[in-house]
C-alpha cells in the first residue's frame, strides 16, 4: 500500500483530516445520521473526517475518528427502511482513550453524561489492567473507551492478575 494522503477533498466532498488505507473499520446504520454524527462528535469527541453526499446531496454516510487507524462510518439505510432491530445485540465497540481527553476515561464520562449519554457502567477498574467506560449510542451500539490502569505490567502479569492471582 502507497503512503497516506492528506486531501482537502475527494470528489468534492470536503476532508477534515489525513486519508490512508484502513485495514478494518465499521459501518454502522443509523436510523438518524444528523443526531448519531452530533452525538459522536459532541458528546464523546470523535472528529467528523467528511461526509458523503447520496442521491440528491442528503448525507448518506458519515466518516468519524476516533484516532488514528480507529475510524468508525455511519450511515442510513441505503434502502431507506428503518434499521433492523436490535442493533449491534452481543456486539461492544472498543477504543482505547490514548491522547483524547488526555488519557482519561474519568473525564469522557463526565462530558458524556453531561451531554445526555446513556452510561451502561463505568468507569470502572477492570482486572485485565484497564479502566472502561461503556456508553450506549442513540441508536444502542455498545461502545467501551479503555484506559490503561499500570503500563507498567508485563503480560503474563495481566494475565495473572485477570485469572484472580495476584
Amino acid at each position: 500500500m502507497g503512503s497516506s494522503l492528506s486531501c482537502p477533498s475527494f470528489r468534492g466532498v470536503k476532508m477534515t483530516e489525513e486519508i490512508y488505507p484502513m485495514p478494518f473499520f465499521v459501518n454502522l446504520n443509523v436510523s438518524d445520521l444528523a443526531a448519531s454524527s452530533k452525538f459522536y462528535q459532541e458528546t464523546l469527541g470523535f472528529k467528523n473526517i467528511f461526509t458523503m453526499p447520496g442521491p440528491g446531496g442528503k448525507p448518506a454516510l458519515v466518516h468519524l475518528r476516533w484516532s488514528k487507524y480507529a475510524d468508525l462510518l455511519i450511515s442510513s439505510p441505503r434502502d431507506g427502511k428503518p434499521v433492523p432491530e436490535p442493533r449491534g445485540a452481543g456486539v461492544s465497540l472498543s477504543f482505547q482513550m490514548l491522547e483524547r481527553f488526555d488519557g482519561s476515561v474519568d473525564a469522557l464520562a463526565e462530558q458524556a453524561k453531561a451531554r445526555g449519554a446513556n452510561i451502561l457502567s463505568g468507569p470502572l477498574d477492570q482486572p485485565w489492567n484497564v479502566r472502561e467506560l461503556t456508553v450506549l449510542d442513540p441508536d444502542g451500539y455498545r461502545l467501551v473507551f479503555t484506559a490503561p490502569l499500570n503500563t507498567n505490567l508485563g503480560f503474563e502479569e495481566v494475565v495473572k492478575r485477570a485469572a484472580g492471582g495476584e
